[in-house]
């Protein structure tokens, strides 16, 4: 049914959209779909040793992906629309060879005058068999699940230097009613927060950041509770350095404070910095780092101390030829003192850590105006002390055409 209810209203925005524009010479509907013939040498994401039941196994697969993009500009307001479905068929899987996942986003802005503007953000992601996630790297519980994550910020600039942005999110995370995930995995988590900032300078500008945010386990049972309240506080800052170099620091403290009353306060900084580099026209080379509180993707940790580290690099060899490659380090640590208390018959629950890693590459030859080639590589891997969690690695490779429908 929730597949059906994507496809419904997607199809139905897109469908209208393209109705209005597609009479028009310069339609900012565009409909483009890939075909990728690739290998996956650990479908079922083991460890070597088949410690789950399941051996490690390789197999061929074929993905097919629709992509529709809308880009709206109007003299006071902008919308950009993207719905990627994707099929993926898998020759030795069982029992579920078919995979049916849903990637959609909608941004939206709006200029009510020069002093104030709202901008409109929402992330959906449903997906089966769910793995390591490419775009915010979290590792979820193994079974379907629908993600979705939607941000509205209202700025008011109070001087021509001073402005100061109001923002509320709203992020829920749903398993299928048949996984055993559901009763202790679905949560909400709502932020509200201000940030004000003052630019110095035309190439420097000061933050301050204030944030709550409250986190609900909706279907958990009263041993599995996790619901928690945290504030942030904290300053930042962004450069530009030059034309070619731009960054970005932001640094605090949070203090998330449990509903289960047996476990104290959790009080850590947390922090984050980014840098852009632009050493040719041709290239672009971004990397980030961030440490912080995290809710845990382990239902017997209250939360997890969370370092994450990442890396891309586009570059355009040609005007026809363009490569992409990205690298994530994620650490999870799962403190003692935040280990839910298990039932006498069950050894208490210590520290732990879990790390992942990923590594991609993609090469991309524009044949023409509409058809392009593409082939890439990817490489994953978990290794974690949870003896819930299974430690893995996998690679897949993928060859495929891409064409511009209109």
């Amino acid at each position: 049914m929730n597949q059906i209810r994507i496809l419904t209203v997607a199809g139905l925005l897109m469908a209208l959209t393209a109705s209005v524009f597609a009479a028009s010479a310069e339609s900012p509907v565009h409909m483009s779909n890939r075909l990728r013939l690739g290998y996956d040498d650990n479908v079922y994401q083991v460890d070597k040793d088949g410690s789950t039941g399941l051996d490690k196994t390789d197999s061929i697969r074929i993905v097919e992906e629709l992509e529709m993009l809308v880009n709206l500009n109007m003299p006071r307001a902008y919308l950009g629309l993207r719905y990627r479905p994707s099929v993926l068929w898998y020759a030795d899987r069982e029992p579920e060879d078919t995979d049916f996942l849903h990637d959609l986003d909608l941004n939206f802005s709006y200029t009510f005058s020069p002093l104030l503007s709202l901008s409109l953000n929402d992330t959906l992601r449903a997906s089966q068999l769910p793995e390591l996630q490419d775009e915010n790297y979290i590792v979820r519980e193994d079974d379907d699940n629908m993600y979705n994550s939607a941000m509205a910020t209202l700025s008011y600039n109070l001087r021509p230097e001073t402005r100061l942005d109001l923002s509320g999110r709203l992020i829920t995370l749903v398993y299928s009613s048949d996984s055993e995930a559901k009763n202790n995995g679905d949560y909400y988590s709502a932020v509200g927060g201000l940030t004000l900032r003052q630019q110095l300078a035309s190439r420097t500008t000061l933050l301050g950041d204030l944030r709550y945010q409250t986190l609900v386990y909706n279907e958990a049972d009263a041993a599995h509770n996790r619901d928690a309240e945290t504030i942030f506080a904290g300053l930042g800052a962004e450069q530009t350095f030059s034309p070619q170099m731009m960054g970005s620091l932001r640094a605090g403290v949070e203090n998330s404070m449990y509903d289960n009353e047996a476990y104290d306060d959790n009080t850590a900084p947390y922090g984050e910095v980014s840098m852009t580099f632009l050493p040719t026209p041709a290239t672009r080379l971004t990397t980030a780092a961030s440490y912080s509180i995290y809710e845990s993707d382990v239902a017997n940790y209250l939360s997890q101390d969370r370092l994450y580290l990442s890396l891309s690099l586009a570059h355009d060899f040609t005007a026809k030829l363009s490569f992409y490659a990205s690298t994530a380090y994620s650490l999870n640590a799962y403190d003692a003192d935040y280990a839910l208390a298990s039932d006498p018959a069950t050894p208490a629950l210590g520290d732990a850590d879990e790390t992942s890693f990923l590594l991609s590459a993609r090469l991309a030859y524009r044949v023409n105006r509409i058809n392009w080639i593409e082939t890439g590589v990817q490489y994953v891997a978990l290794d974690s002390d949870i003896e819930t969690r299974e430690s893995y690695d996998r690679t897949r490779f993928d060859l495929g055409w891409k064409i511009q429908l209109f």
